[in-house]
């Protein structure tokens, strides 16, 4: 029971920071930054209605964050950066593994890399 208390005040914590990363990028507008905070998360691109919410009123600051977001992609997901990730314990990255076109390979190298930090 006391496991499950400090996994969920963990989540919740966990959550809060990502909200808090989130508000302060789009307060700054930073486009370019809440997209490759979105890529290194491997959360989907935000739809033209999360980023008017966000407060990108117009298409020039949407297309700053979506063209910010394809460039991250192909950068952060190389296949070689799935091992980096791996063994840095990181969580799957649906983004990377899913969109990227050599996601197989990245997914391969990520499951390397969780294995290889599990020695350490």
């Amino acid at each position: 029971m006391k496991y499950l208390l400090v996994s969920l005040l963990l989540i919740i914590g966990l959550t809060g920071c990502a909200s808090q990363r989130i508000a302060e990028l789009s307060t700054a507008e930073d486009w370019v930054g809440l997209a490759n905070y979105d890529v290194e998360a491997g959360r989907k691109a935000r739809s033209e209605q999360d980023l008017t919410s966000l407060g990108a009123f117009d298409k020039e600051q949407q297309s700053e964050y979506q063209t910010a977001y394809e460039e991250h992609v192909k950068e952060y997901c190389k296949p070689d950066n799935g091992y980096h990730a791996g063994i840095s314990g990181k969580p799957r990255n649906s983004v990377c593994i899913d969109d990227a076109p050599q996601g197989w390979l990245y997914e391969d190298n990520w499951e390397t890399g969780l294995e290889a930090g599990k020695i350490f």
